[in-house]
């Protein structure tokens, strides 16, 4: 039996094969004869690729015509062919702009022929200006435009290019010096006739890197673009802080602040309540969200945030004034403020420590590391945490000597900067440089407005516990040039140990002071009229 299936199925395949080569030899429809054929419904310029449907029904044999044209077969050839017989003919190429007649001839068996024309319409190439991408003020950029040219023909250029002047070459060159719209205009000649067209293009300031600031007397977050080619000018990025905004930093596309609140001195109640605040934002102030702030019934002014850093795990990392470090995910929203942990306090992990006066200040992530400056009287320096939170080391040259308010590290030059709040081992009070490891330290800035009283720095808190600079940050290019930022607070502005400061409604002679990383230090005024806490740059030009 299943030689039999085997056998009825081998038949029946060879009889459909058989079938199949002997009767099968078109492919065809149903119904009556008809020759037809489709162009483009789309407008065509030159240099031109035109591809024909074949709408014929019922035909065996046909003939495309088309006079003036070119075949581009599939190997992207040009050919001099100017008919084909193939049922749809390979892609007509029509080099100059005109208008053509397409001939379709079909035969229906020997003698049944019918023929339809139509014409096709190649229009010329109006001029396109190529706009270059990212056009910014004081950038060259160079442009360019499509053209029709006849073949051994010449096109001739005449660019406006408004205030980057005017130009006859085909791709001129362009600087542009105020930003927002200019419109750009471009007529050419291709010995036919004269052609125009035009663009109106959007020139982006000068791409520059972003400096952010605090300010104590409108208790608001302002930014300054830093920019070498073109004016800058403050501007409120619309975000309101509560009092004492010490911390300020970037990382990625968001600004963080963390907030001490009322309290920032040795206190008693009622400003011993615990009201400080760690949030985020957009760069352009939008999207606020609390991270964590601490509990002031469980808390108090001692756990409020000071200054921080977000490391590149995107963990936030912020001092308090006596219980060490904290950290959380920096992207979490209203989580519980962190129990005190005693391994992120110095005061509990090394032995034989005073463990009175060490006021945690500022934070720093340097390669691998957290590093903490320490601002008492006796706690002083900086300390070292692995950035999984393990107590590694303190700092055993000069730079421990030093209740260090704040610092930062020049990673390309190798050098720490940073600020003391007290007389001491010899130093006044000011800025100061030295090298990674701590020692030879020298003077940046300790010119006598440097002293904290009665015509110069901020009184603000109290003796040994003087707020004084909160935030330093530095603009370094790859050879080491740039400029260390500071906050200058005067006493005229703001002054006192109360909770909050005494704080005057105008700033006038505060500001943003910069000193030069190379070529020695002469402090300026990058601007007054603000009194800055927190300060933070934005190392990525936009």
């Amino acid at each position: 039996m299943k030689e039999k299936k085997i056998l009825i199925l081998s038949l029946l395949v060879l009889f459909i094969l058989g079938c199949s080569k002997k009767d099968i030899t078109s492919i065809g429809q149903e119904g009556e004869y008809i020759a037809n054929f489709d162009f483009p419904t789309y407008k065509v310029s030159a240099p031109a690729k035109v591809v024909l449907t074949n709408r014929s029904k019922n035909a065996d044999r046909f003939l495309w015509e088309y006079s003036g044209g070119q075949t581009l077969n599939n190997k992207g050839e040009i050919l001099d062919d100017t008919s084909s017989q193939k049922m749809s003919p390979d892609t007509l190429f029509y080099a100059l702009p005109g208008t053509y007649k397409v001939k379709l001839t079909t035969w229906q068996g020997d003698g049944n022929k019918k023929e339809v024309s139509k014409t096709i319409v190649i229009e010329k190439q109006q001029p396109q200006i190529i706009v270059p991408e990212n056009i910014g003020v004081f950038t060259e950029v160079t442009f360019s435009a499509k053209v029709f040219q006849y073949p051994g023909g010449t096109v001739t250029y005449n660019w406006d290019l408004g205030e980057a002047g005017t130009s006859t070459l085909a791709e001129p060159k362009a600087t542009f010096t105020t930003e927002g719209p200019h419109l750009v205009k471009l007529t050419i000649n291709d010995g036919q006739e004269t052609l125009s067209t035009e663009v109106t293009i959007d020139v982006k300031g000068e791409l520059a890197k972003t400096l952010y600031f605090t300010d104590a007397t409108t208790r608001r977050i302002y930014r300054y673009k830093l920019r070498t080619m073109s004016a800058s000018t403050v501007e409120w990025i619309g975000v309101t802080t509560g009092y004492n905004a010490f911390g300020l930093s970037v990382r990625g596309n968001k600004l963080y602040l963390s907030e001490t609140g009322h309290g920032t001195r040795f206190s008693s109640a009622p400003y011993t309540v615990a009201d400080g605040v760690l949030k985020s934002f957009n760069l352009d102030g939008t999207g606020e969200n609390i991270i964590t702030k601490p509990v002031a019934t469980t808390l108090d002014y001692r756990d409020d945030p000071w200054m921080h850093t977000v490391d590149k795990n995107g963990n936030i990392w912020w001092t308090t004034r006596n219980y060490g470090l904290r950290v959380v995910n920096a992207s979490a929203t209203e989580i519980a403020y962190p129990a005190y942990n005693a391994n992120l306090n110095i005061n509990a992990t090394i032995a034989g420590e005073a463990v009175t006066t060490y006021f945690s200040s500022d934070v720093k992530e340097v390669g691998n590391e957290i590093w903490v400056s320490y601002a008492g009287t006796t706690g002083k320096g900086i300390y070292k945490y692995s950035n999984g939170g393990t107590y590694l080391s303190k700092f055993t040259t000069a730079i421990q000597s030093h209740a260090i308010r704040t610092f930062v590290v020049d990673s390309v030059n190798k050098h720490i900067y940073f600020a003391i709040n007290r007389d001491d081992a010899g130093r006044t009070v000011g800025l100061y440089r030295s090298d990674i490891d701590g020692s030879n330290i020298v003077a940046v800035d300790i010119a006598n407005d440097m002293k904290i009283g009665v015509g110069a720095y901020s009184n603000q808190g109290a003796a040994g516990e003087y707020i004084y600079i909160t935030n330093i940050d530095i603009d370094v290019d790859e050879s080491g040039n740039g400029y260390l930022y500071y906050g200058y607070r005067s006493n005229t502005d703001i002054s006192g140990s109360g909770n909050p400061a005494t704080i005057s409604t105008t700033a006038p002679n505060s500001g943003i002071k910069r000193v030069k990383l190379k070529g020695g230090y002469v402090p300026e005024f990058l601007f007054k009229g603000y009194a800055p806490y927190g300060l933070a740059i934005d190392q990525v030009k936009r």
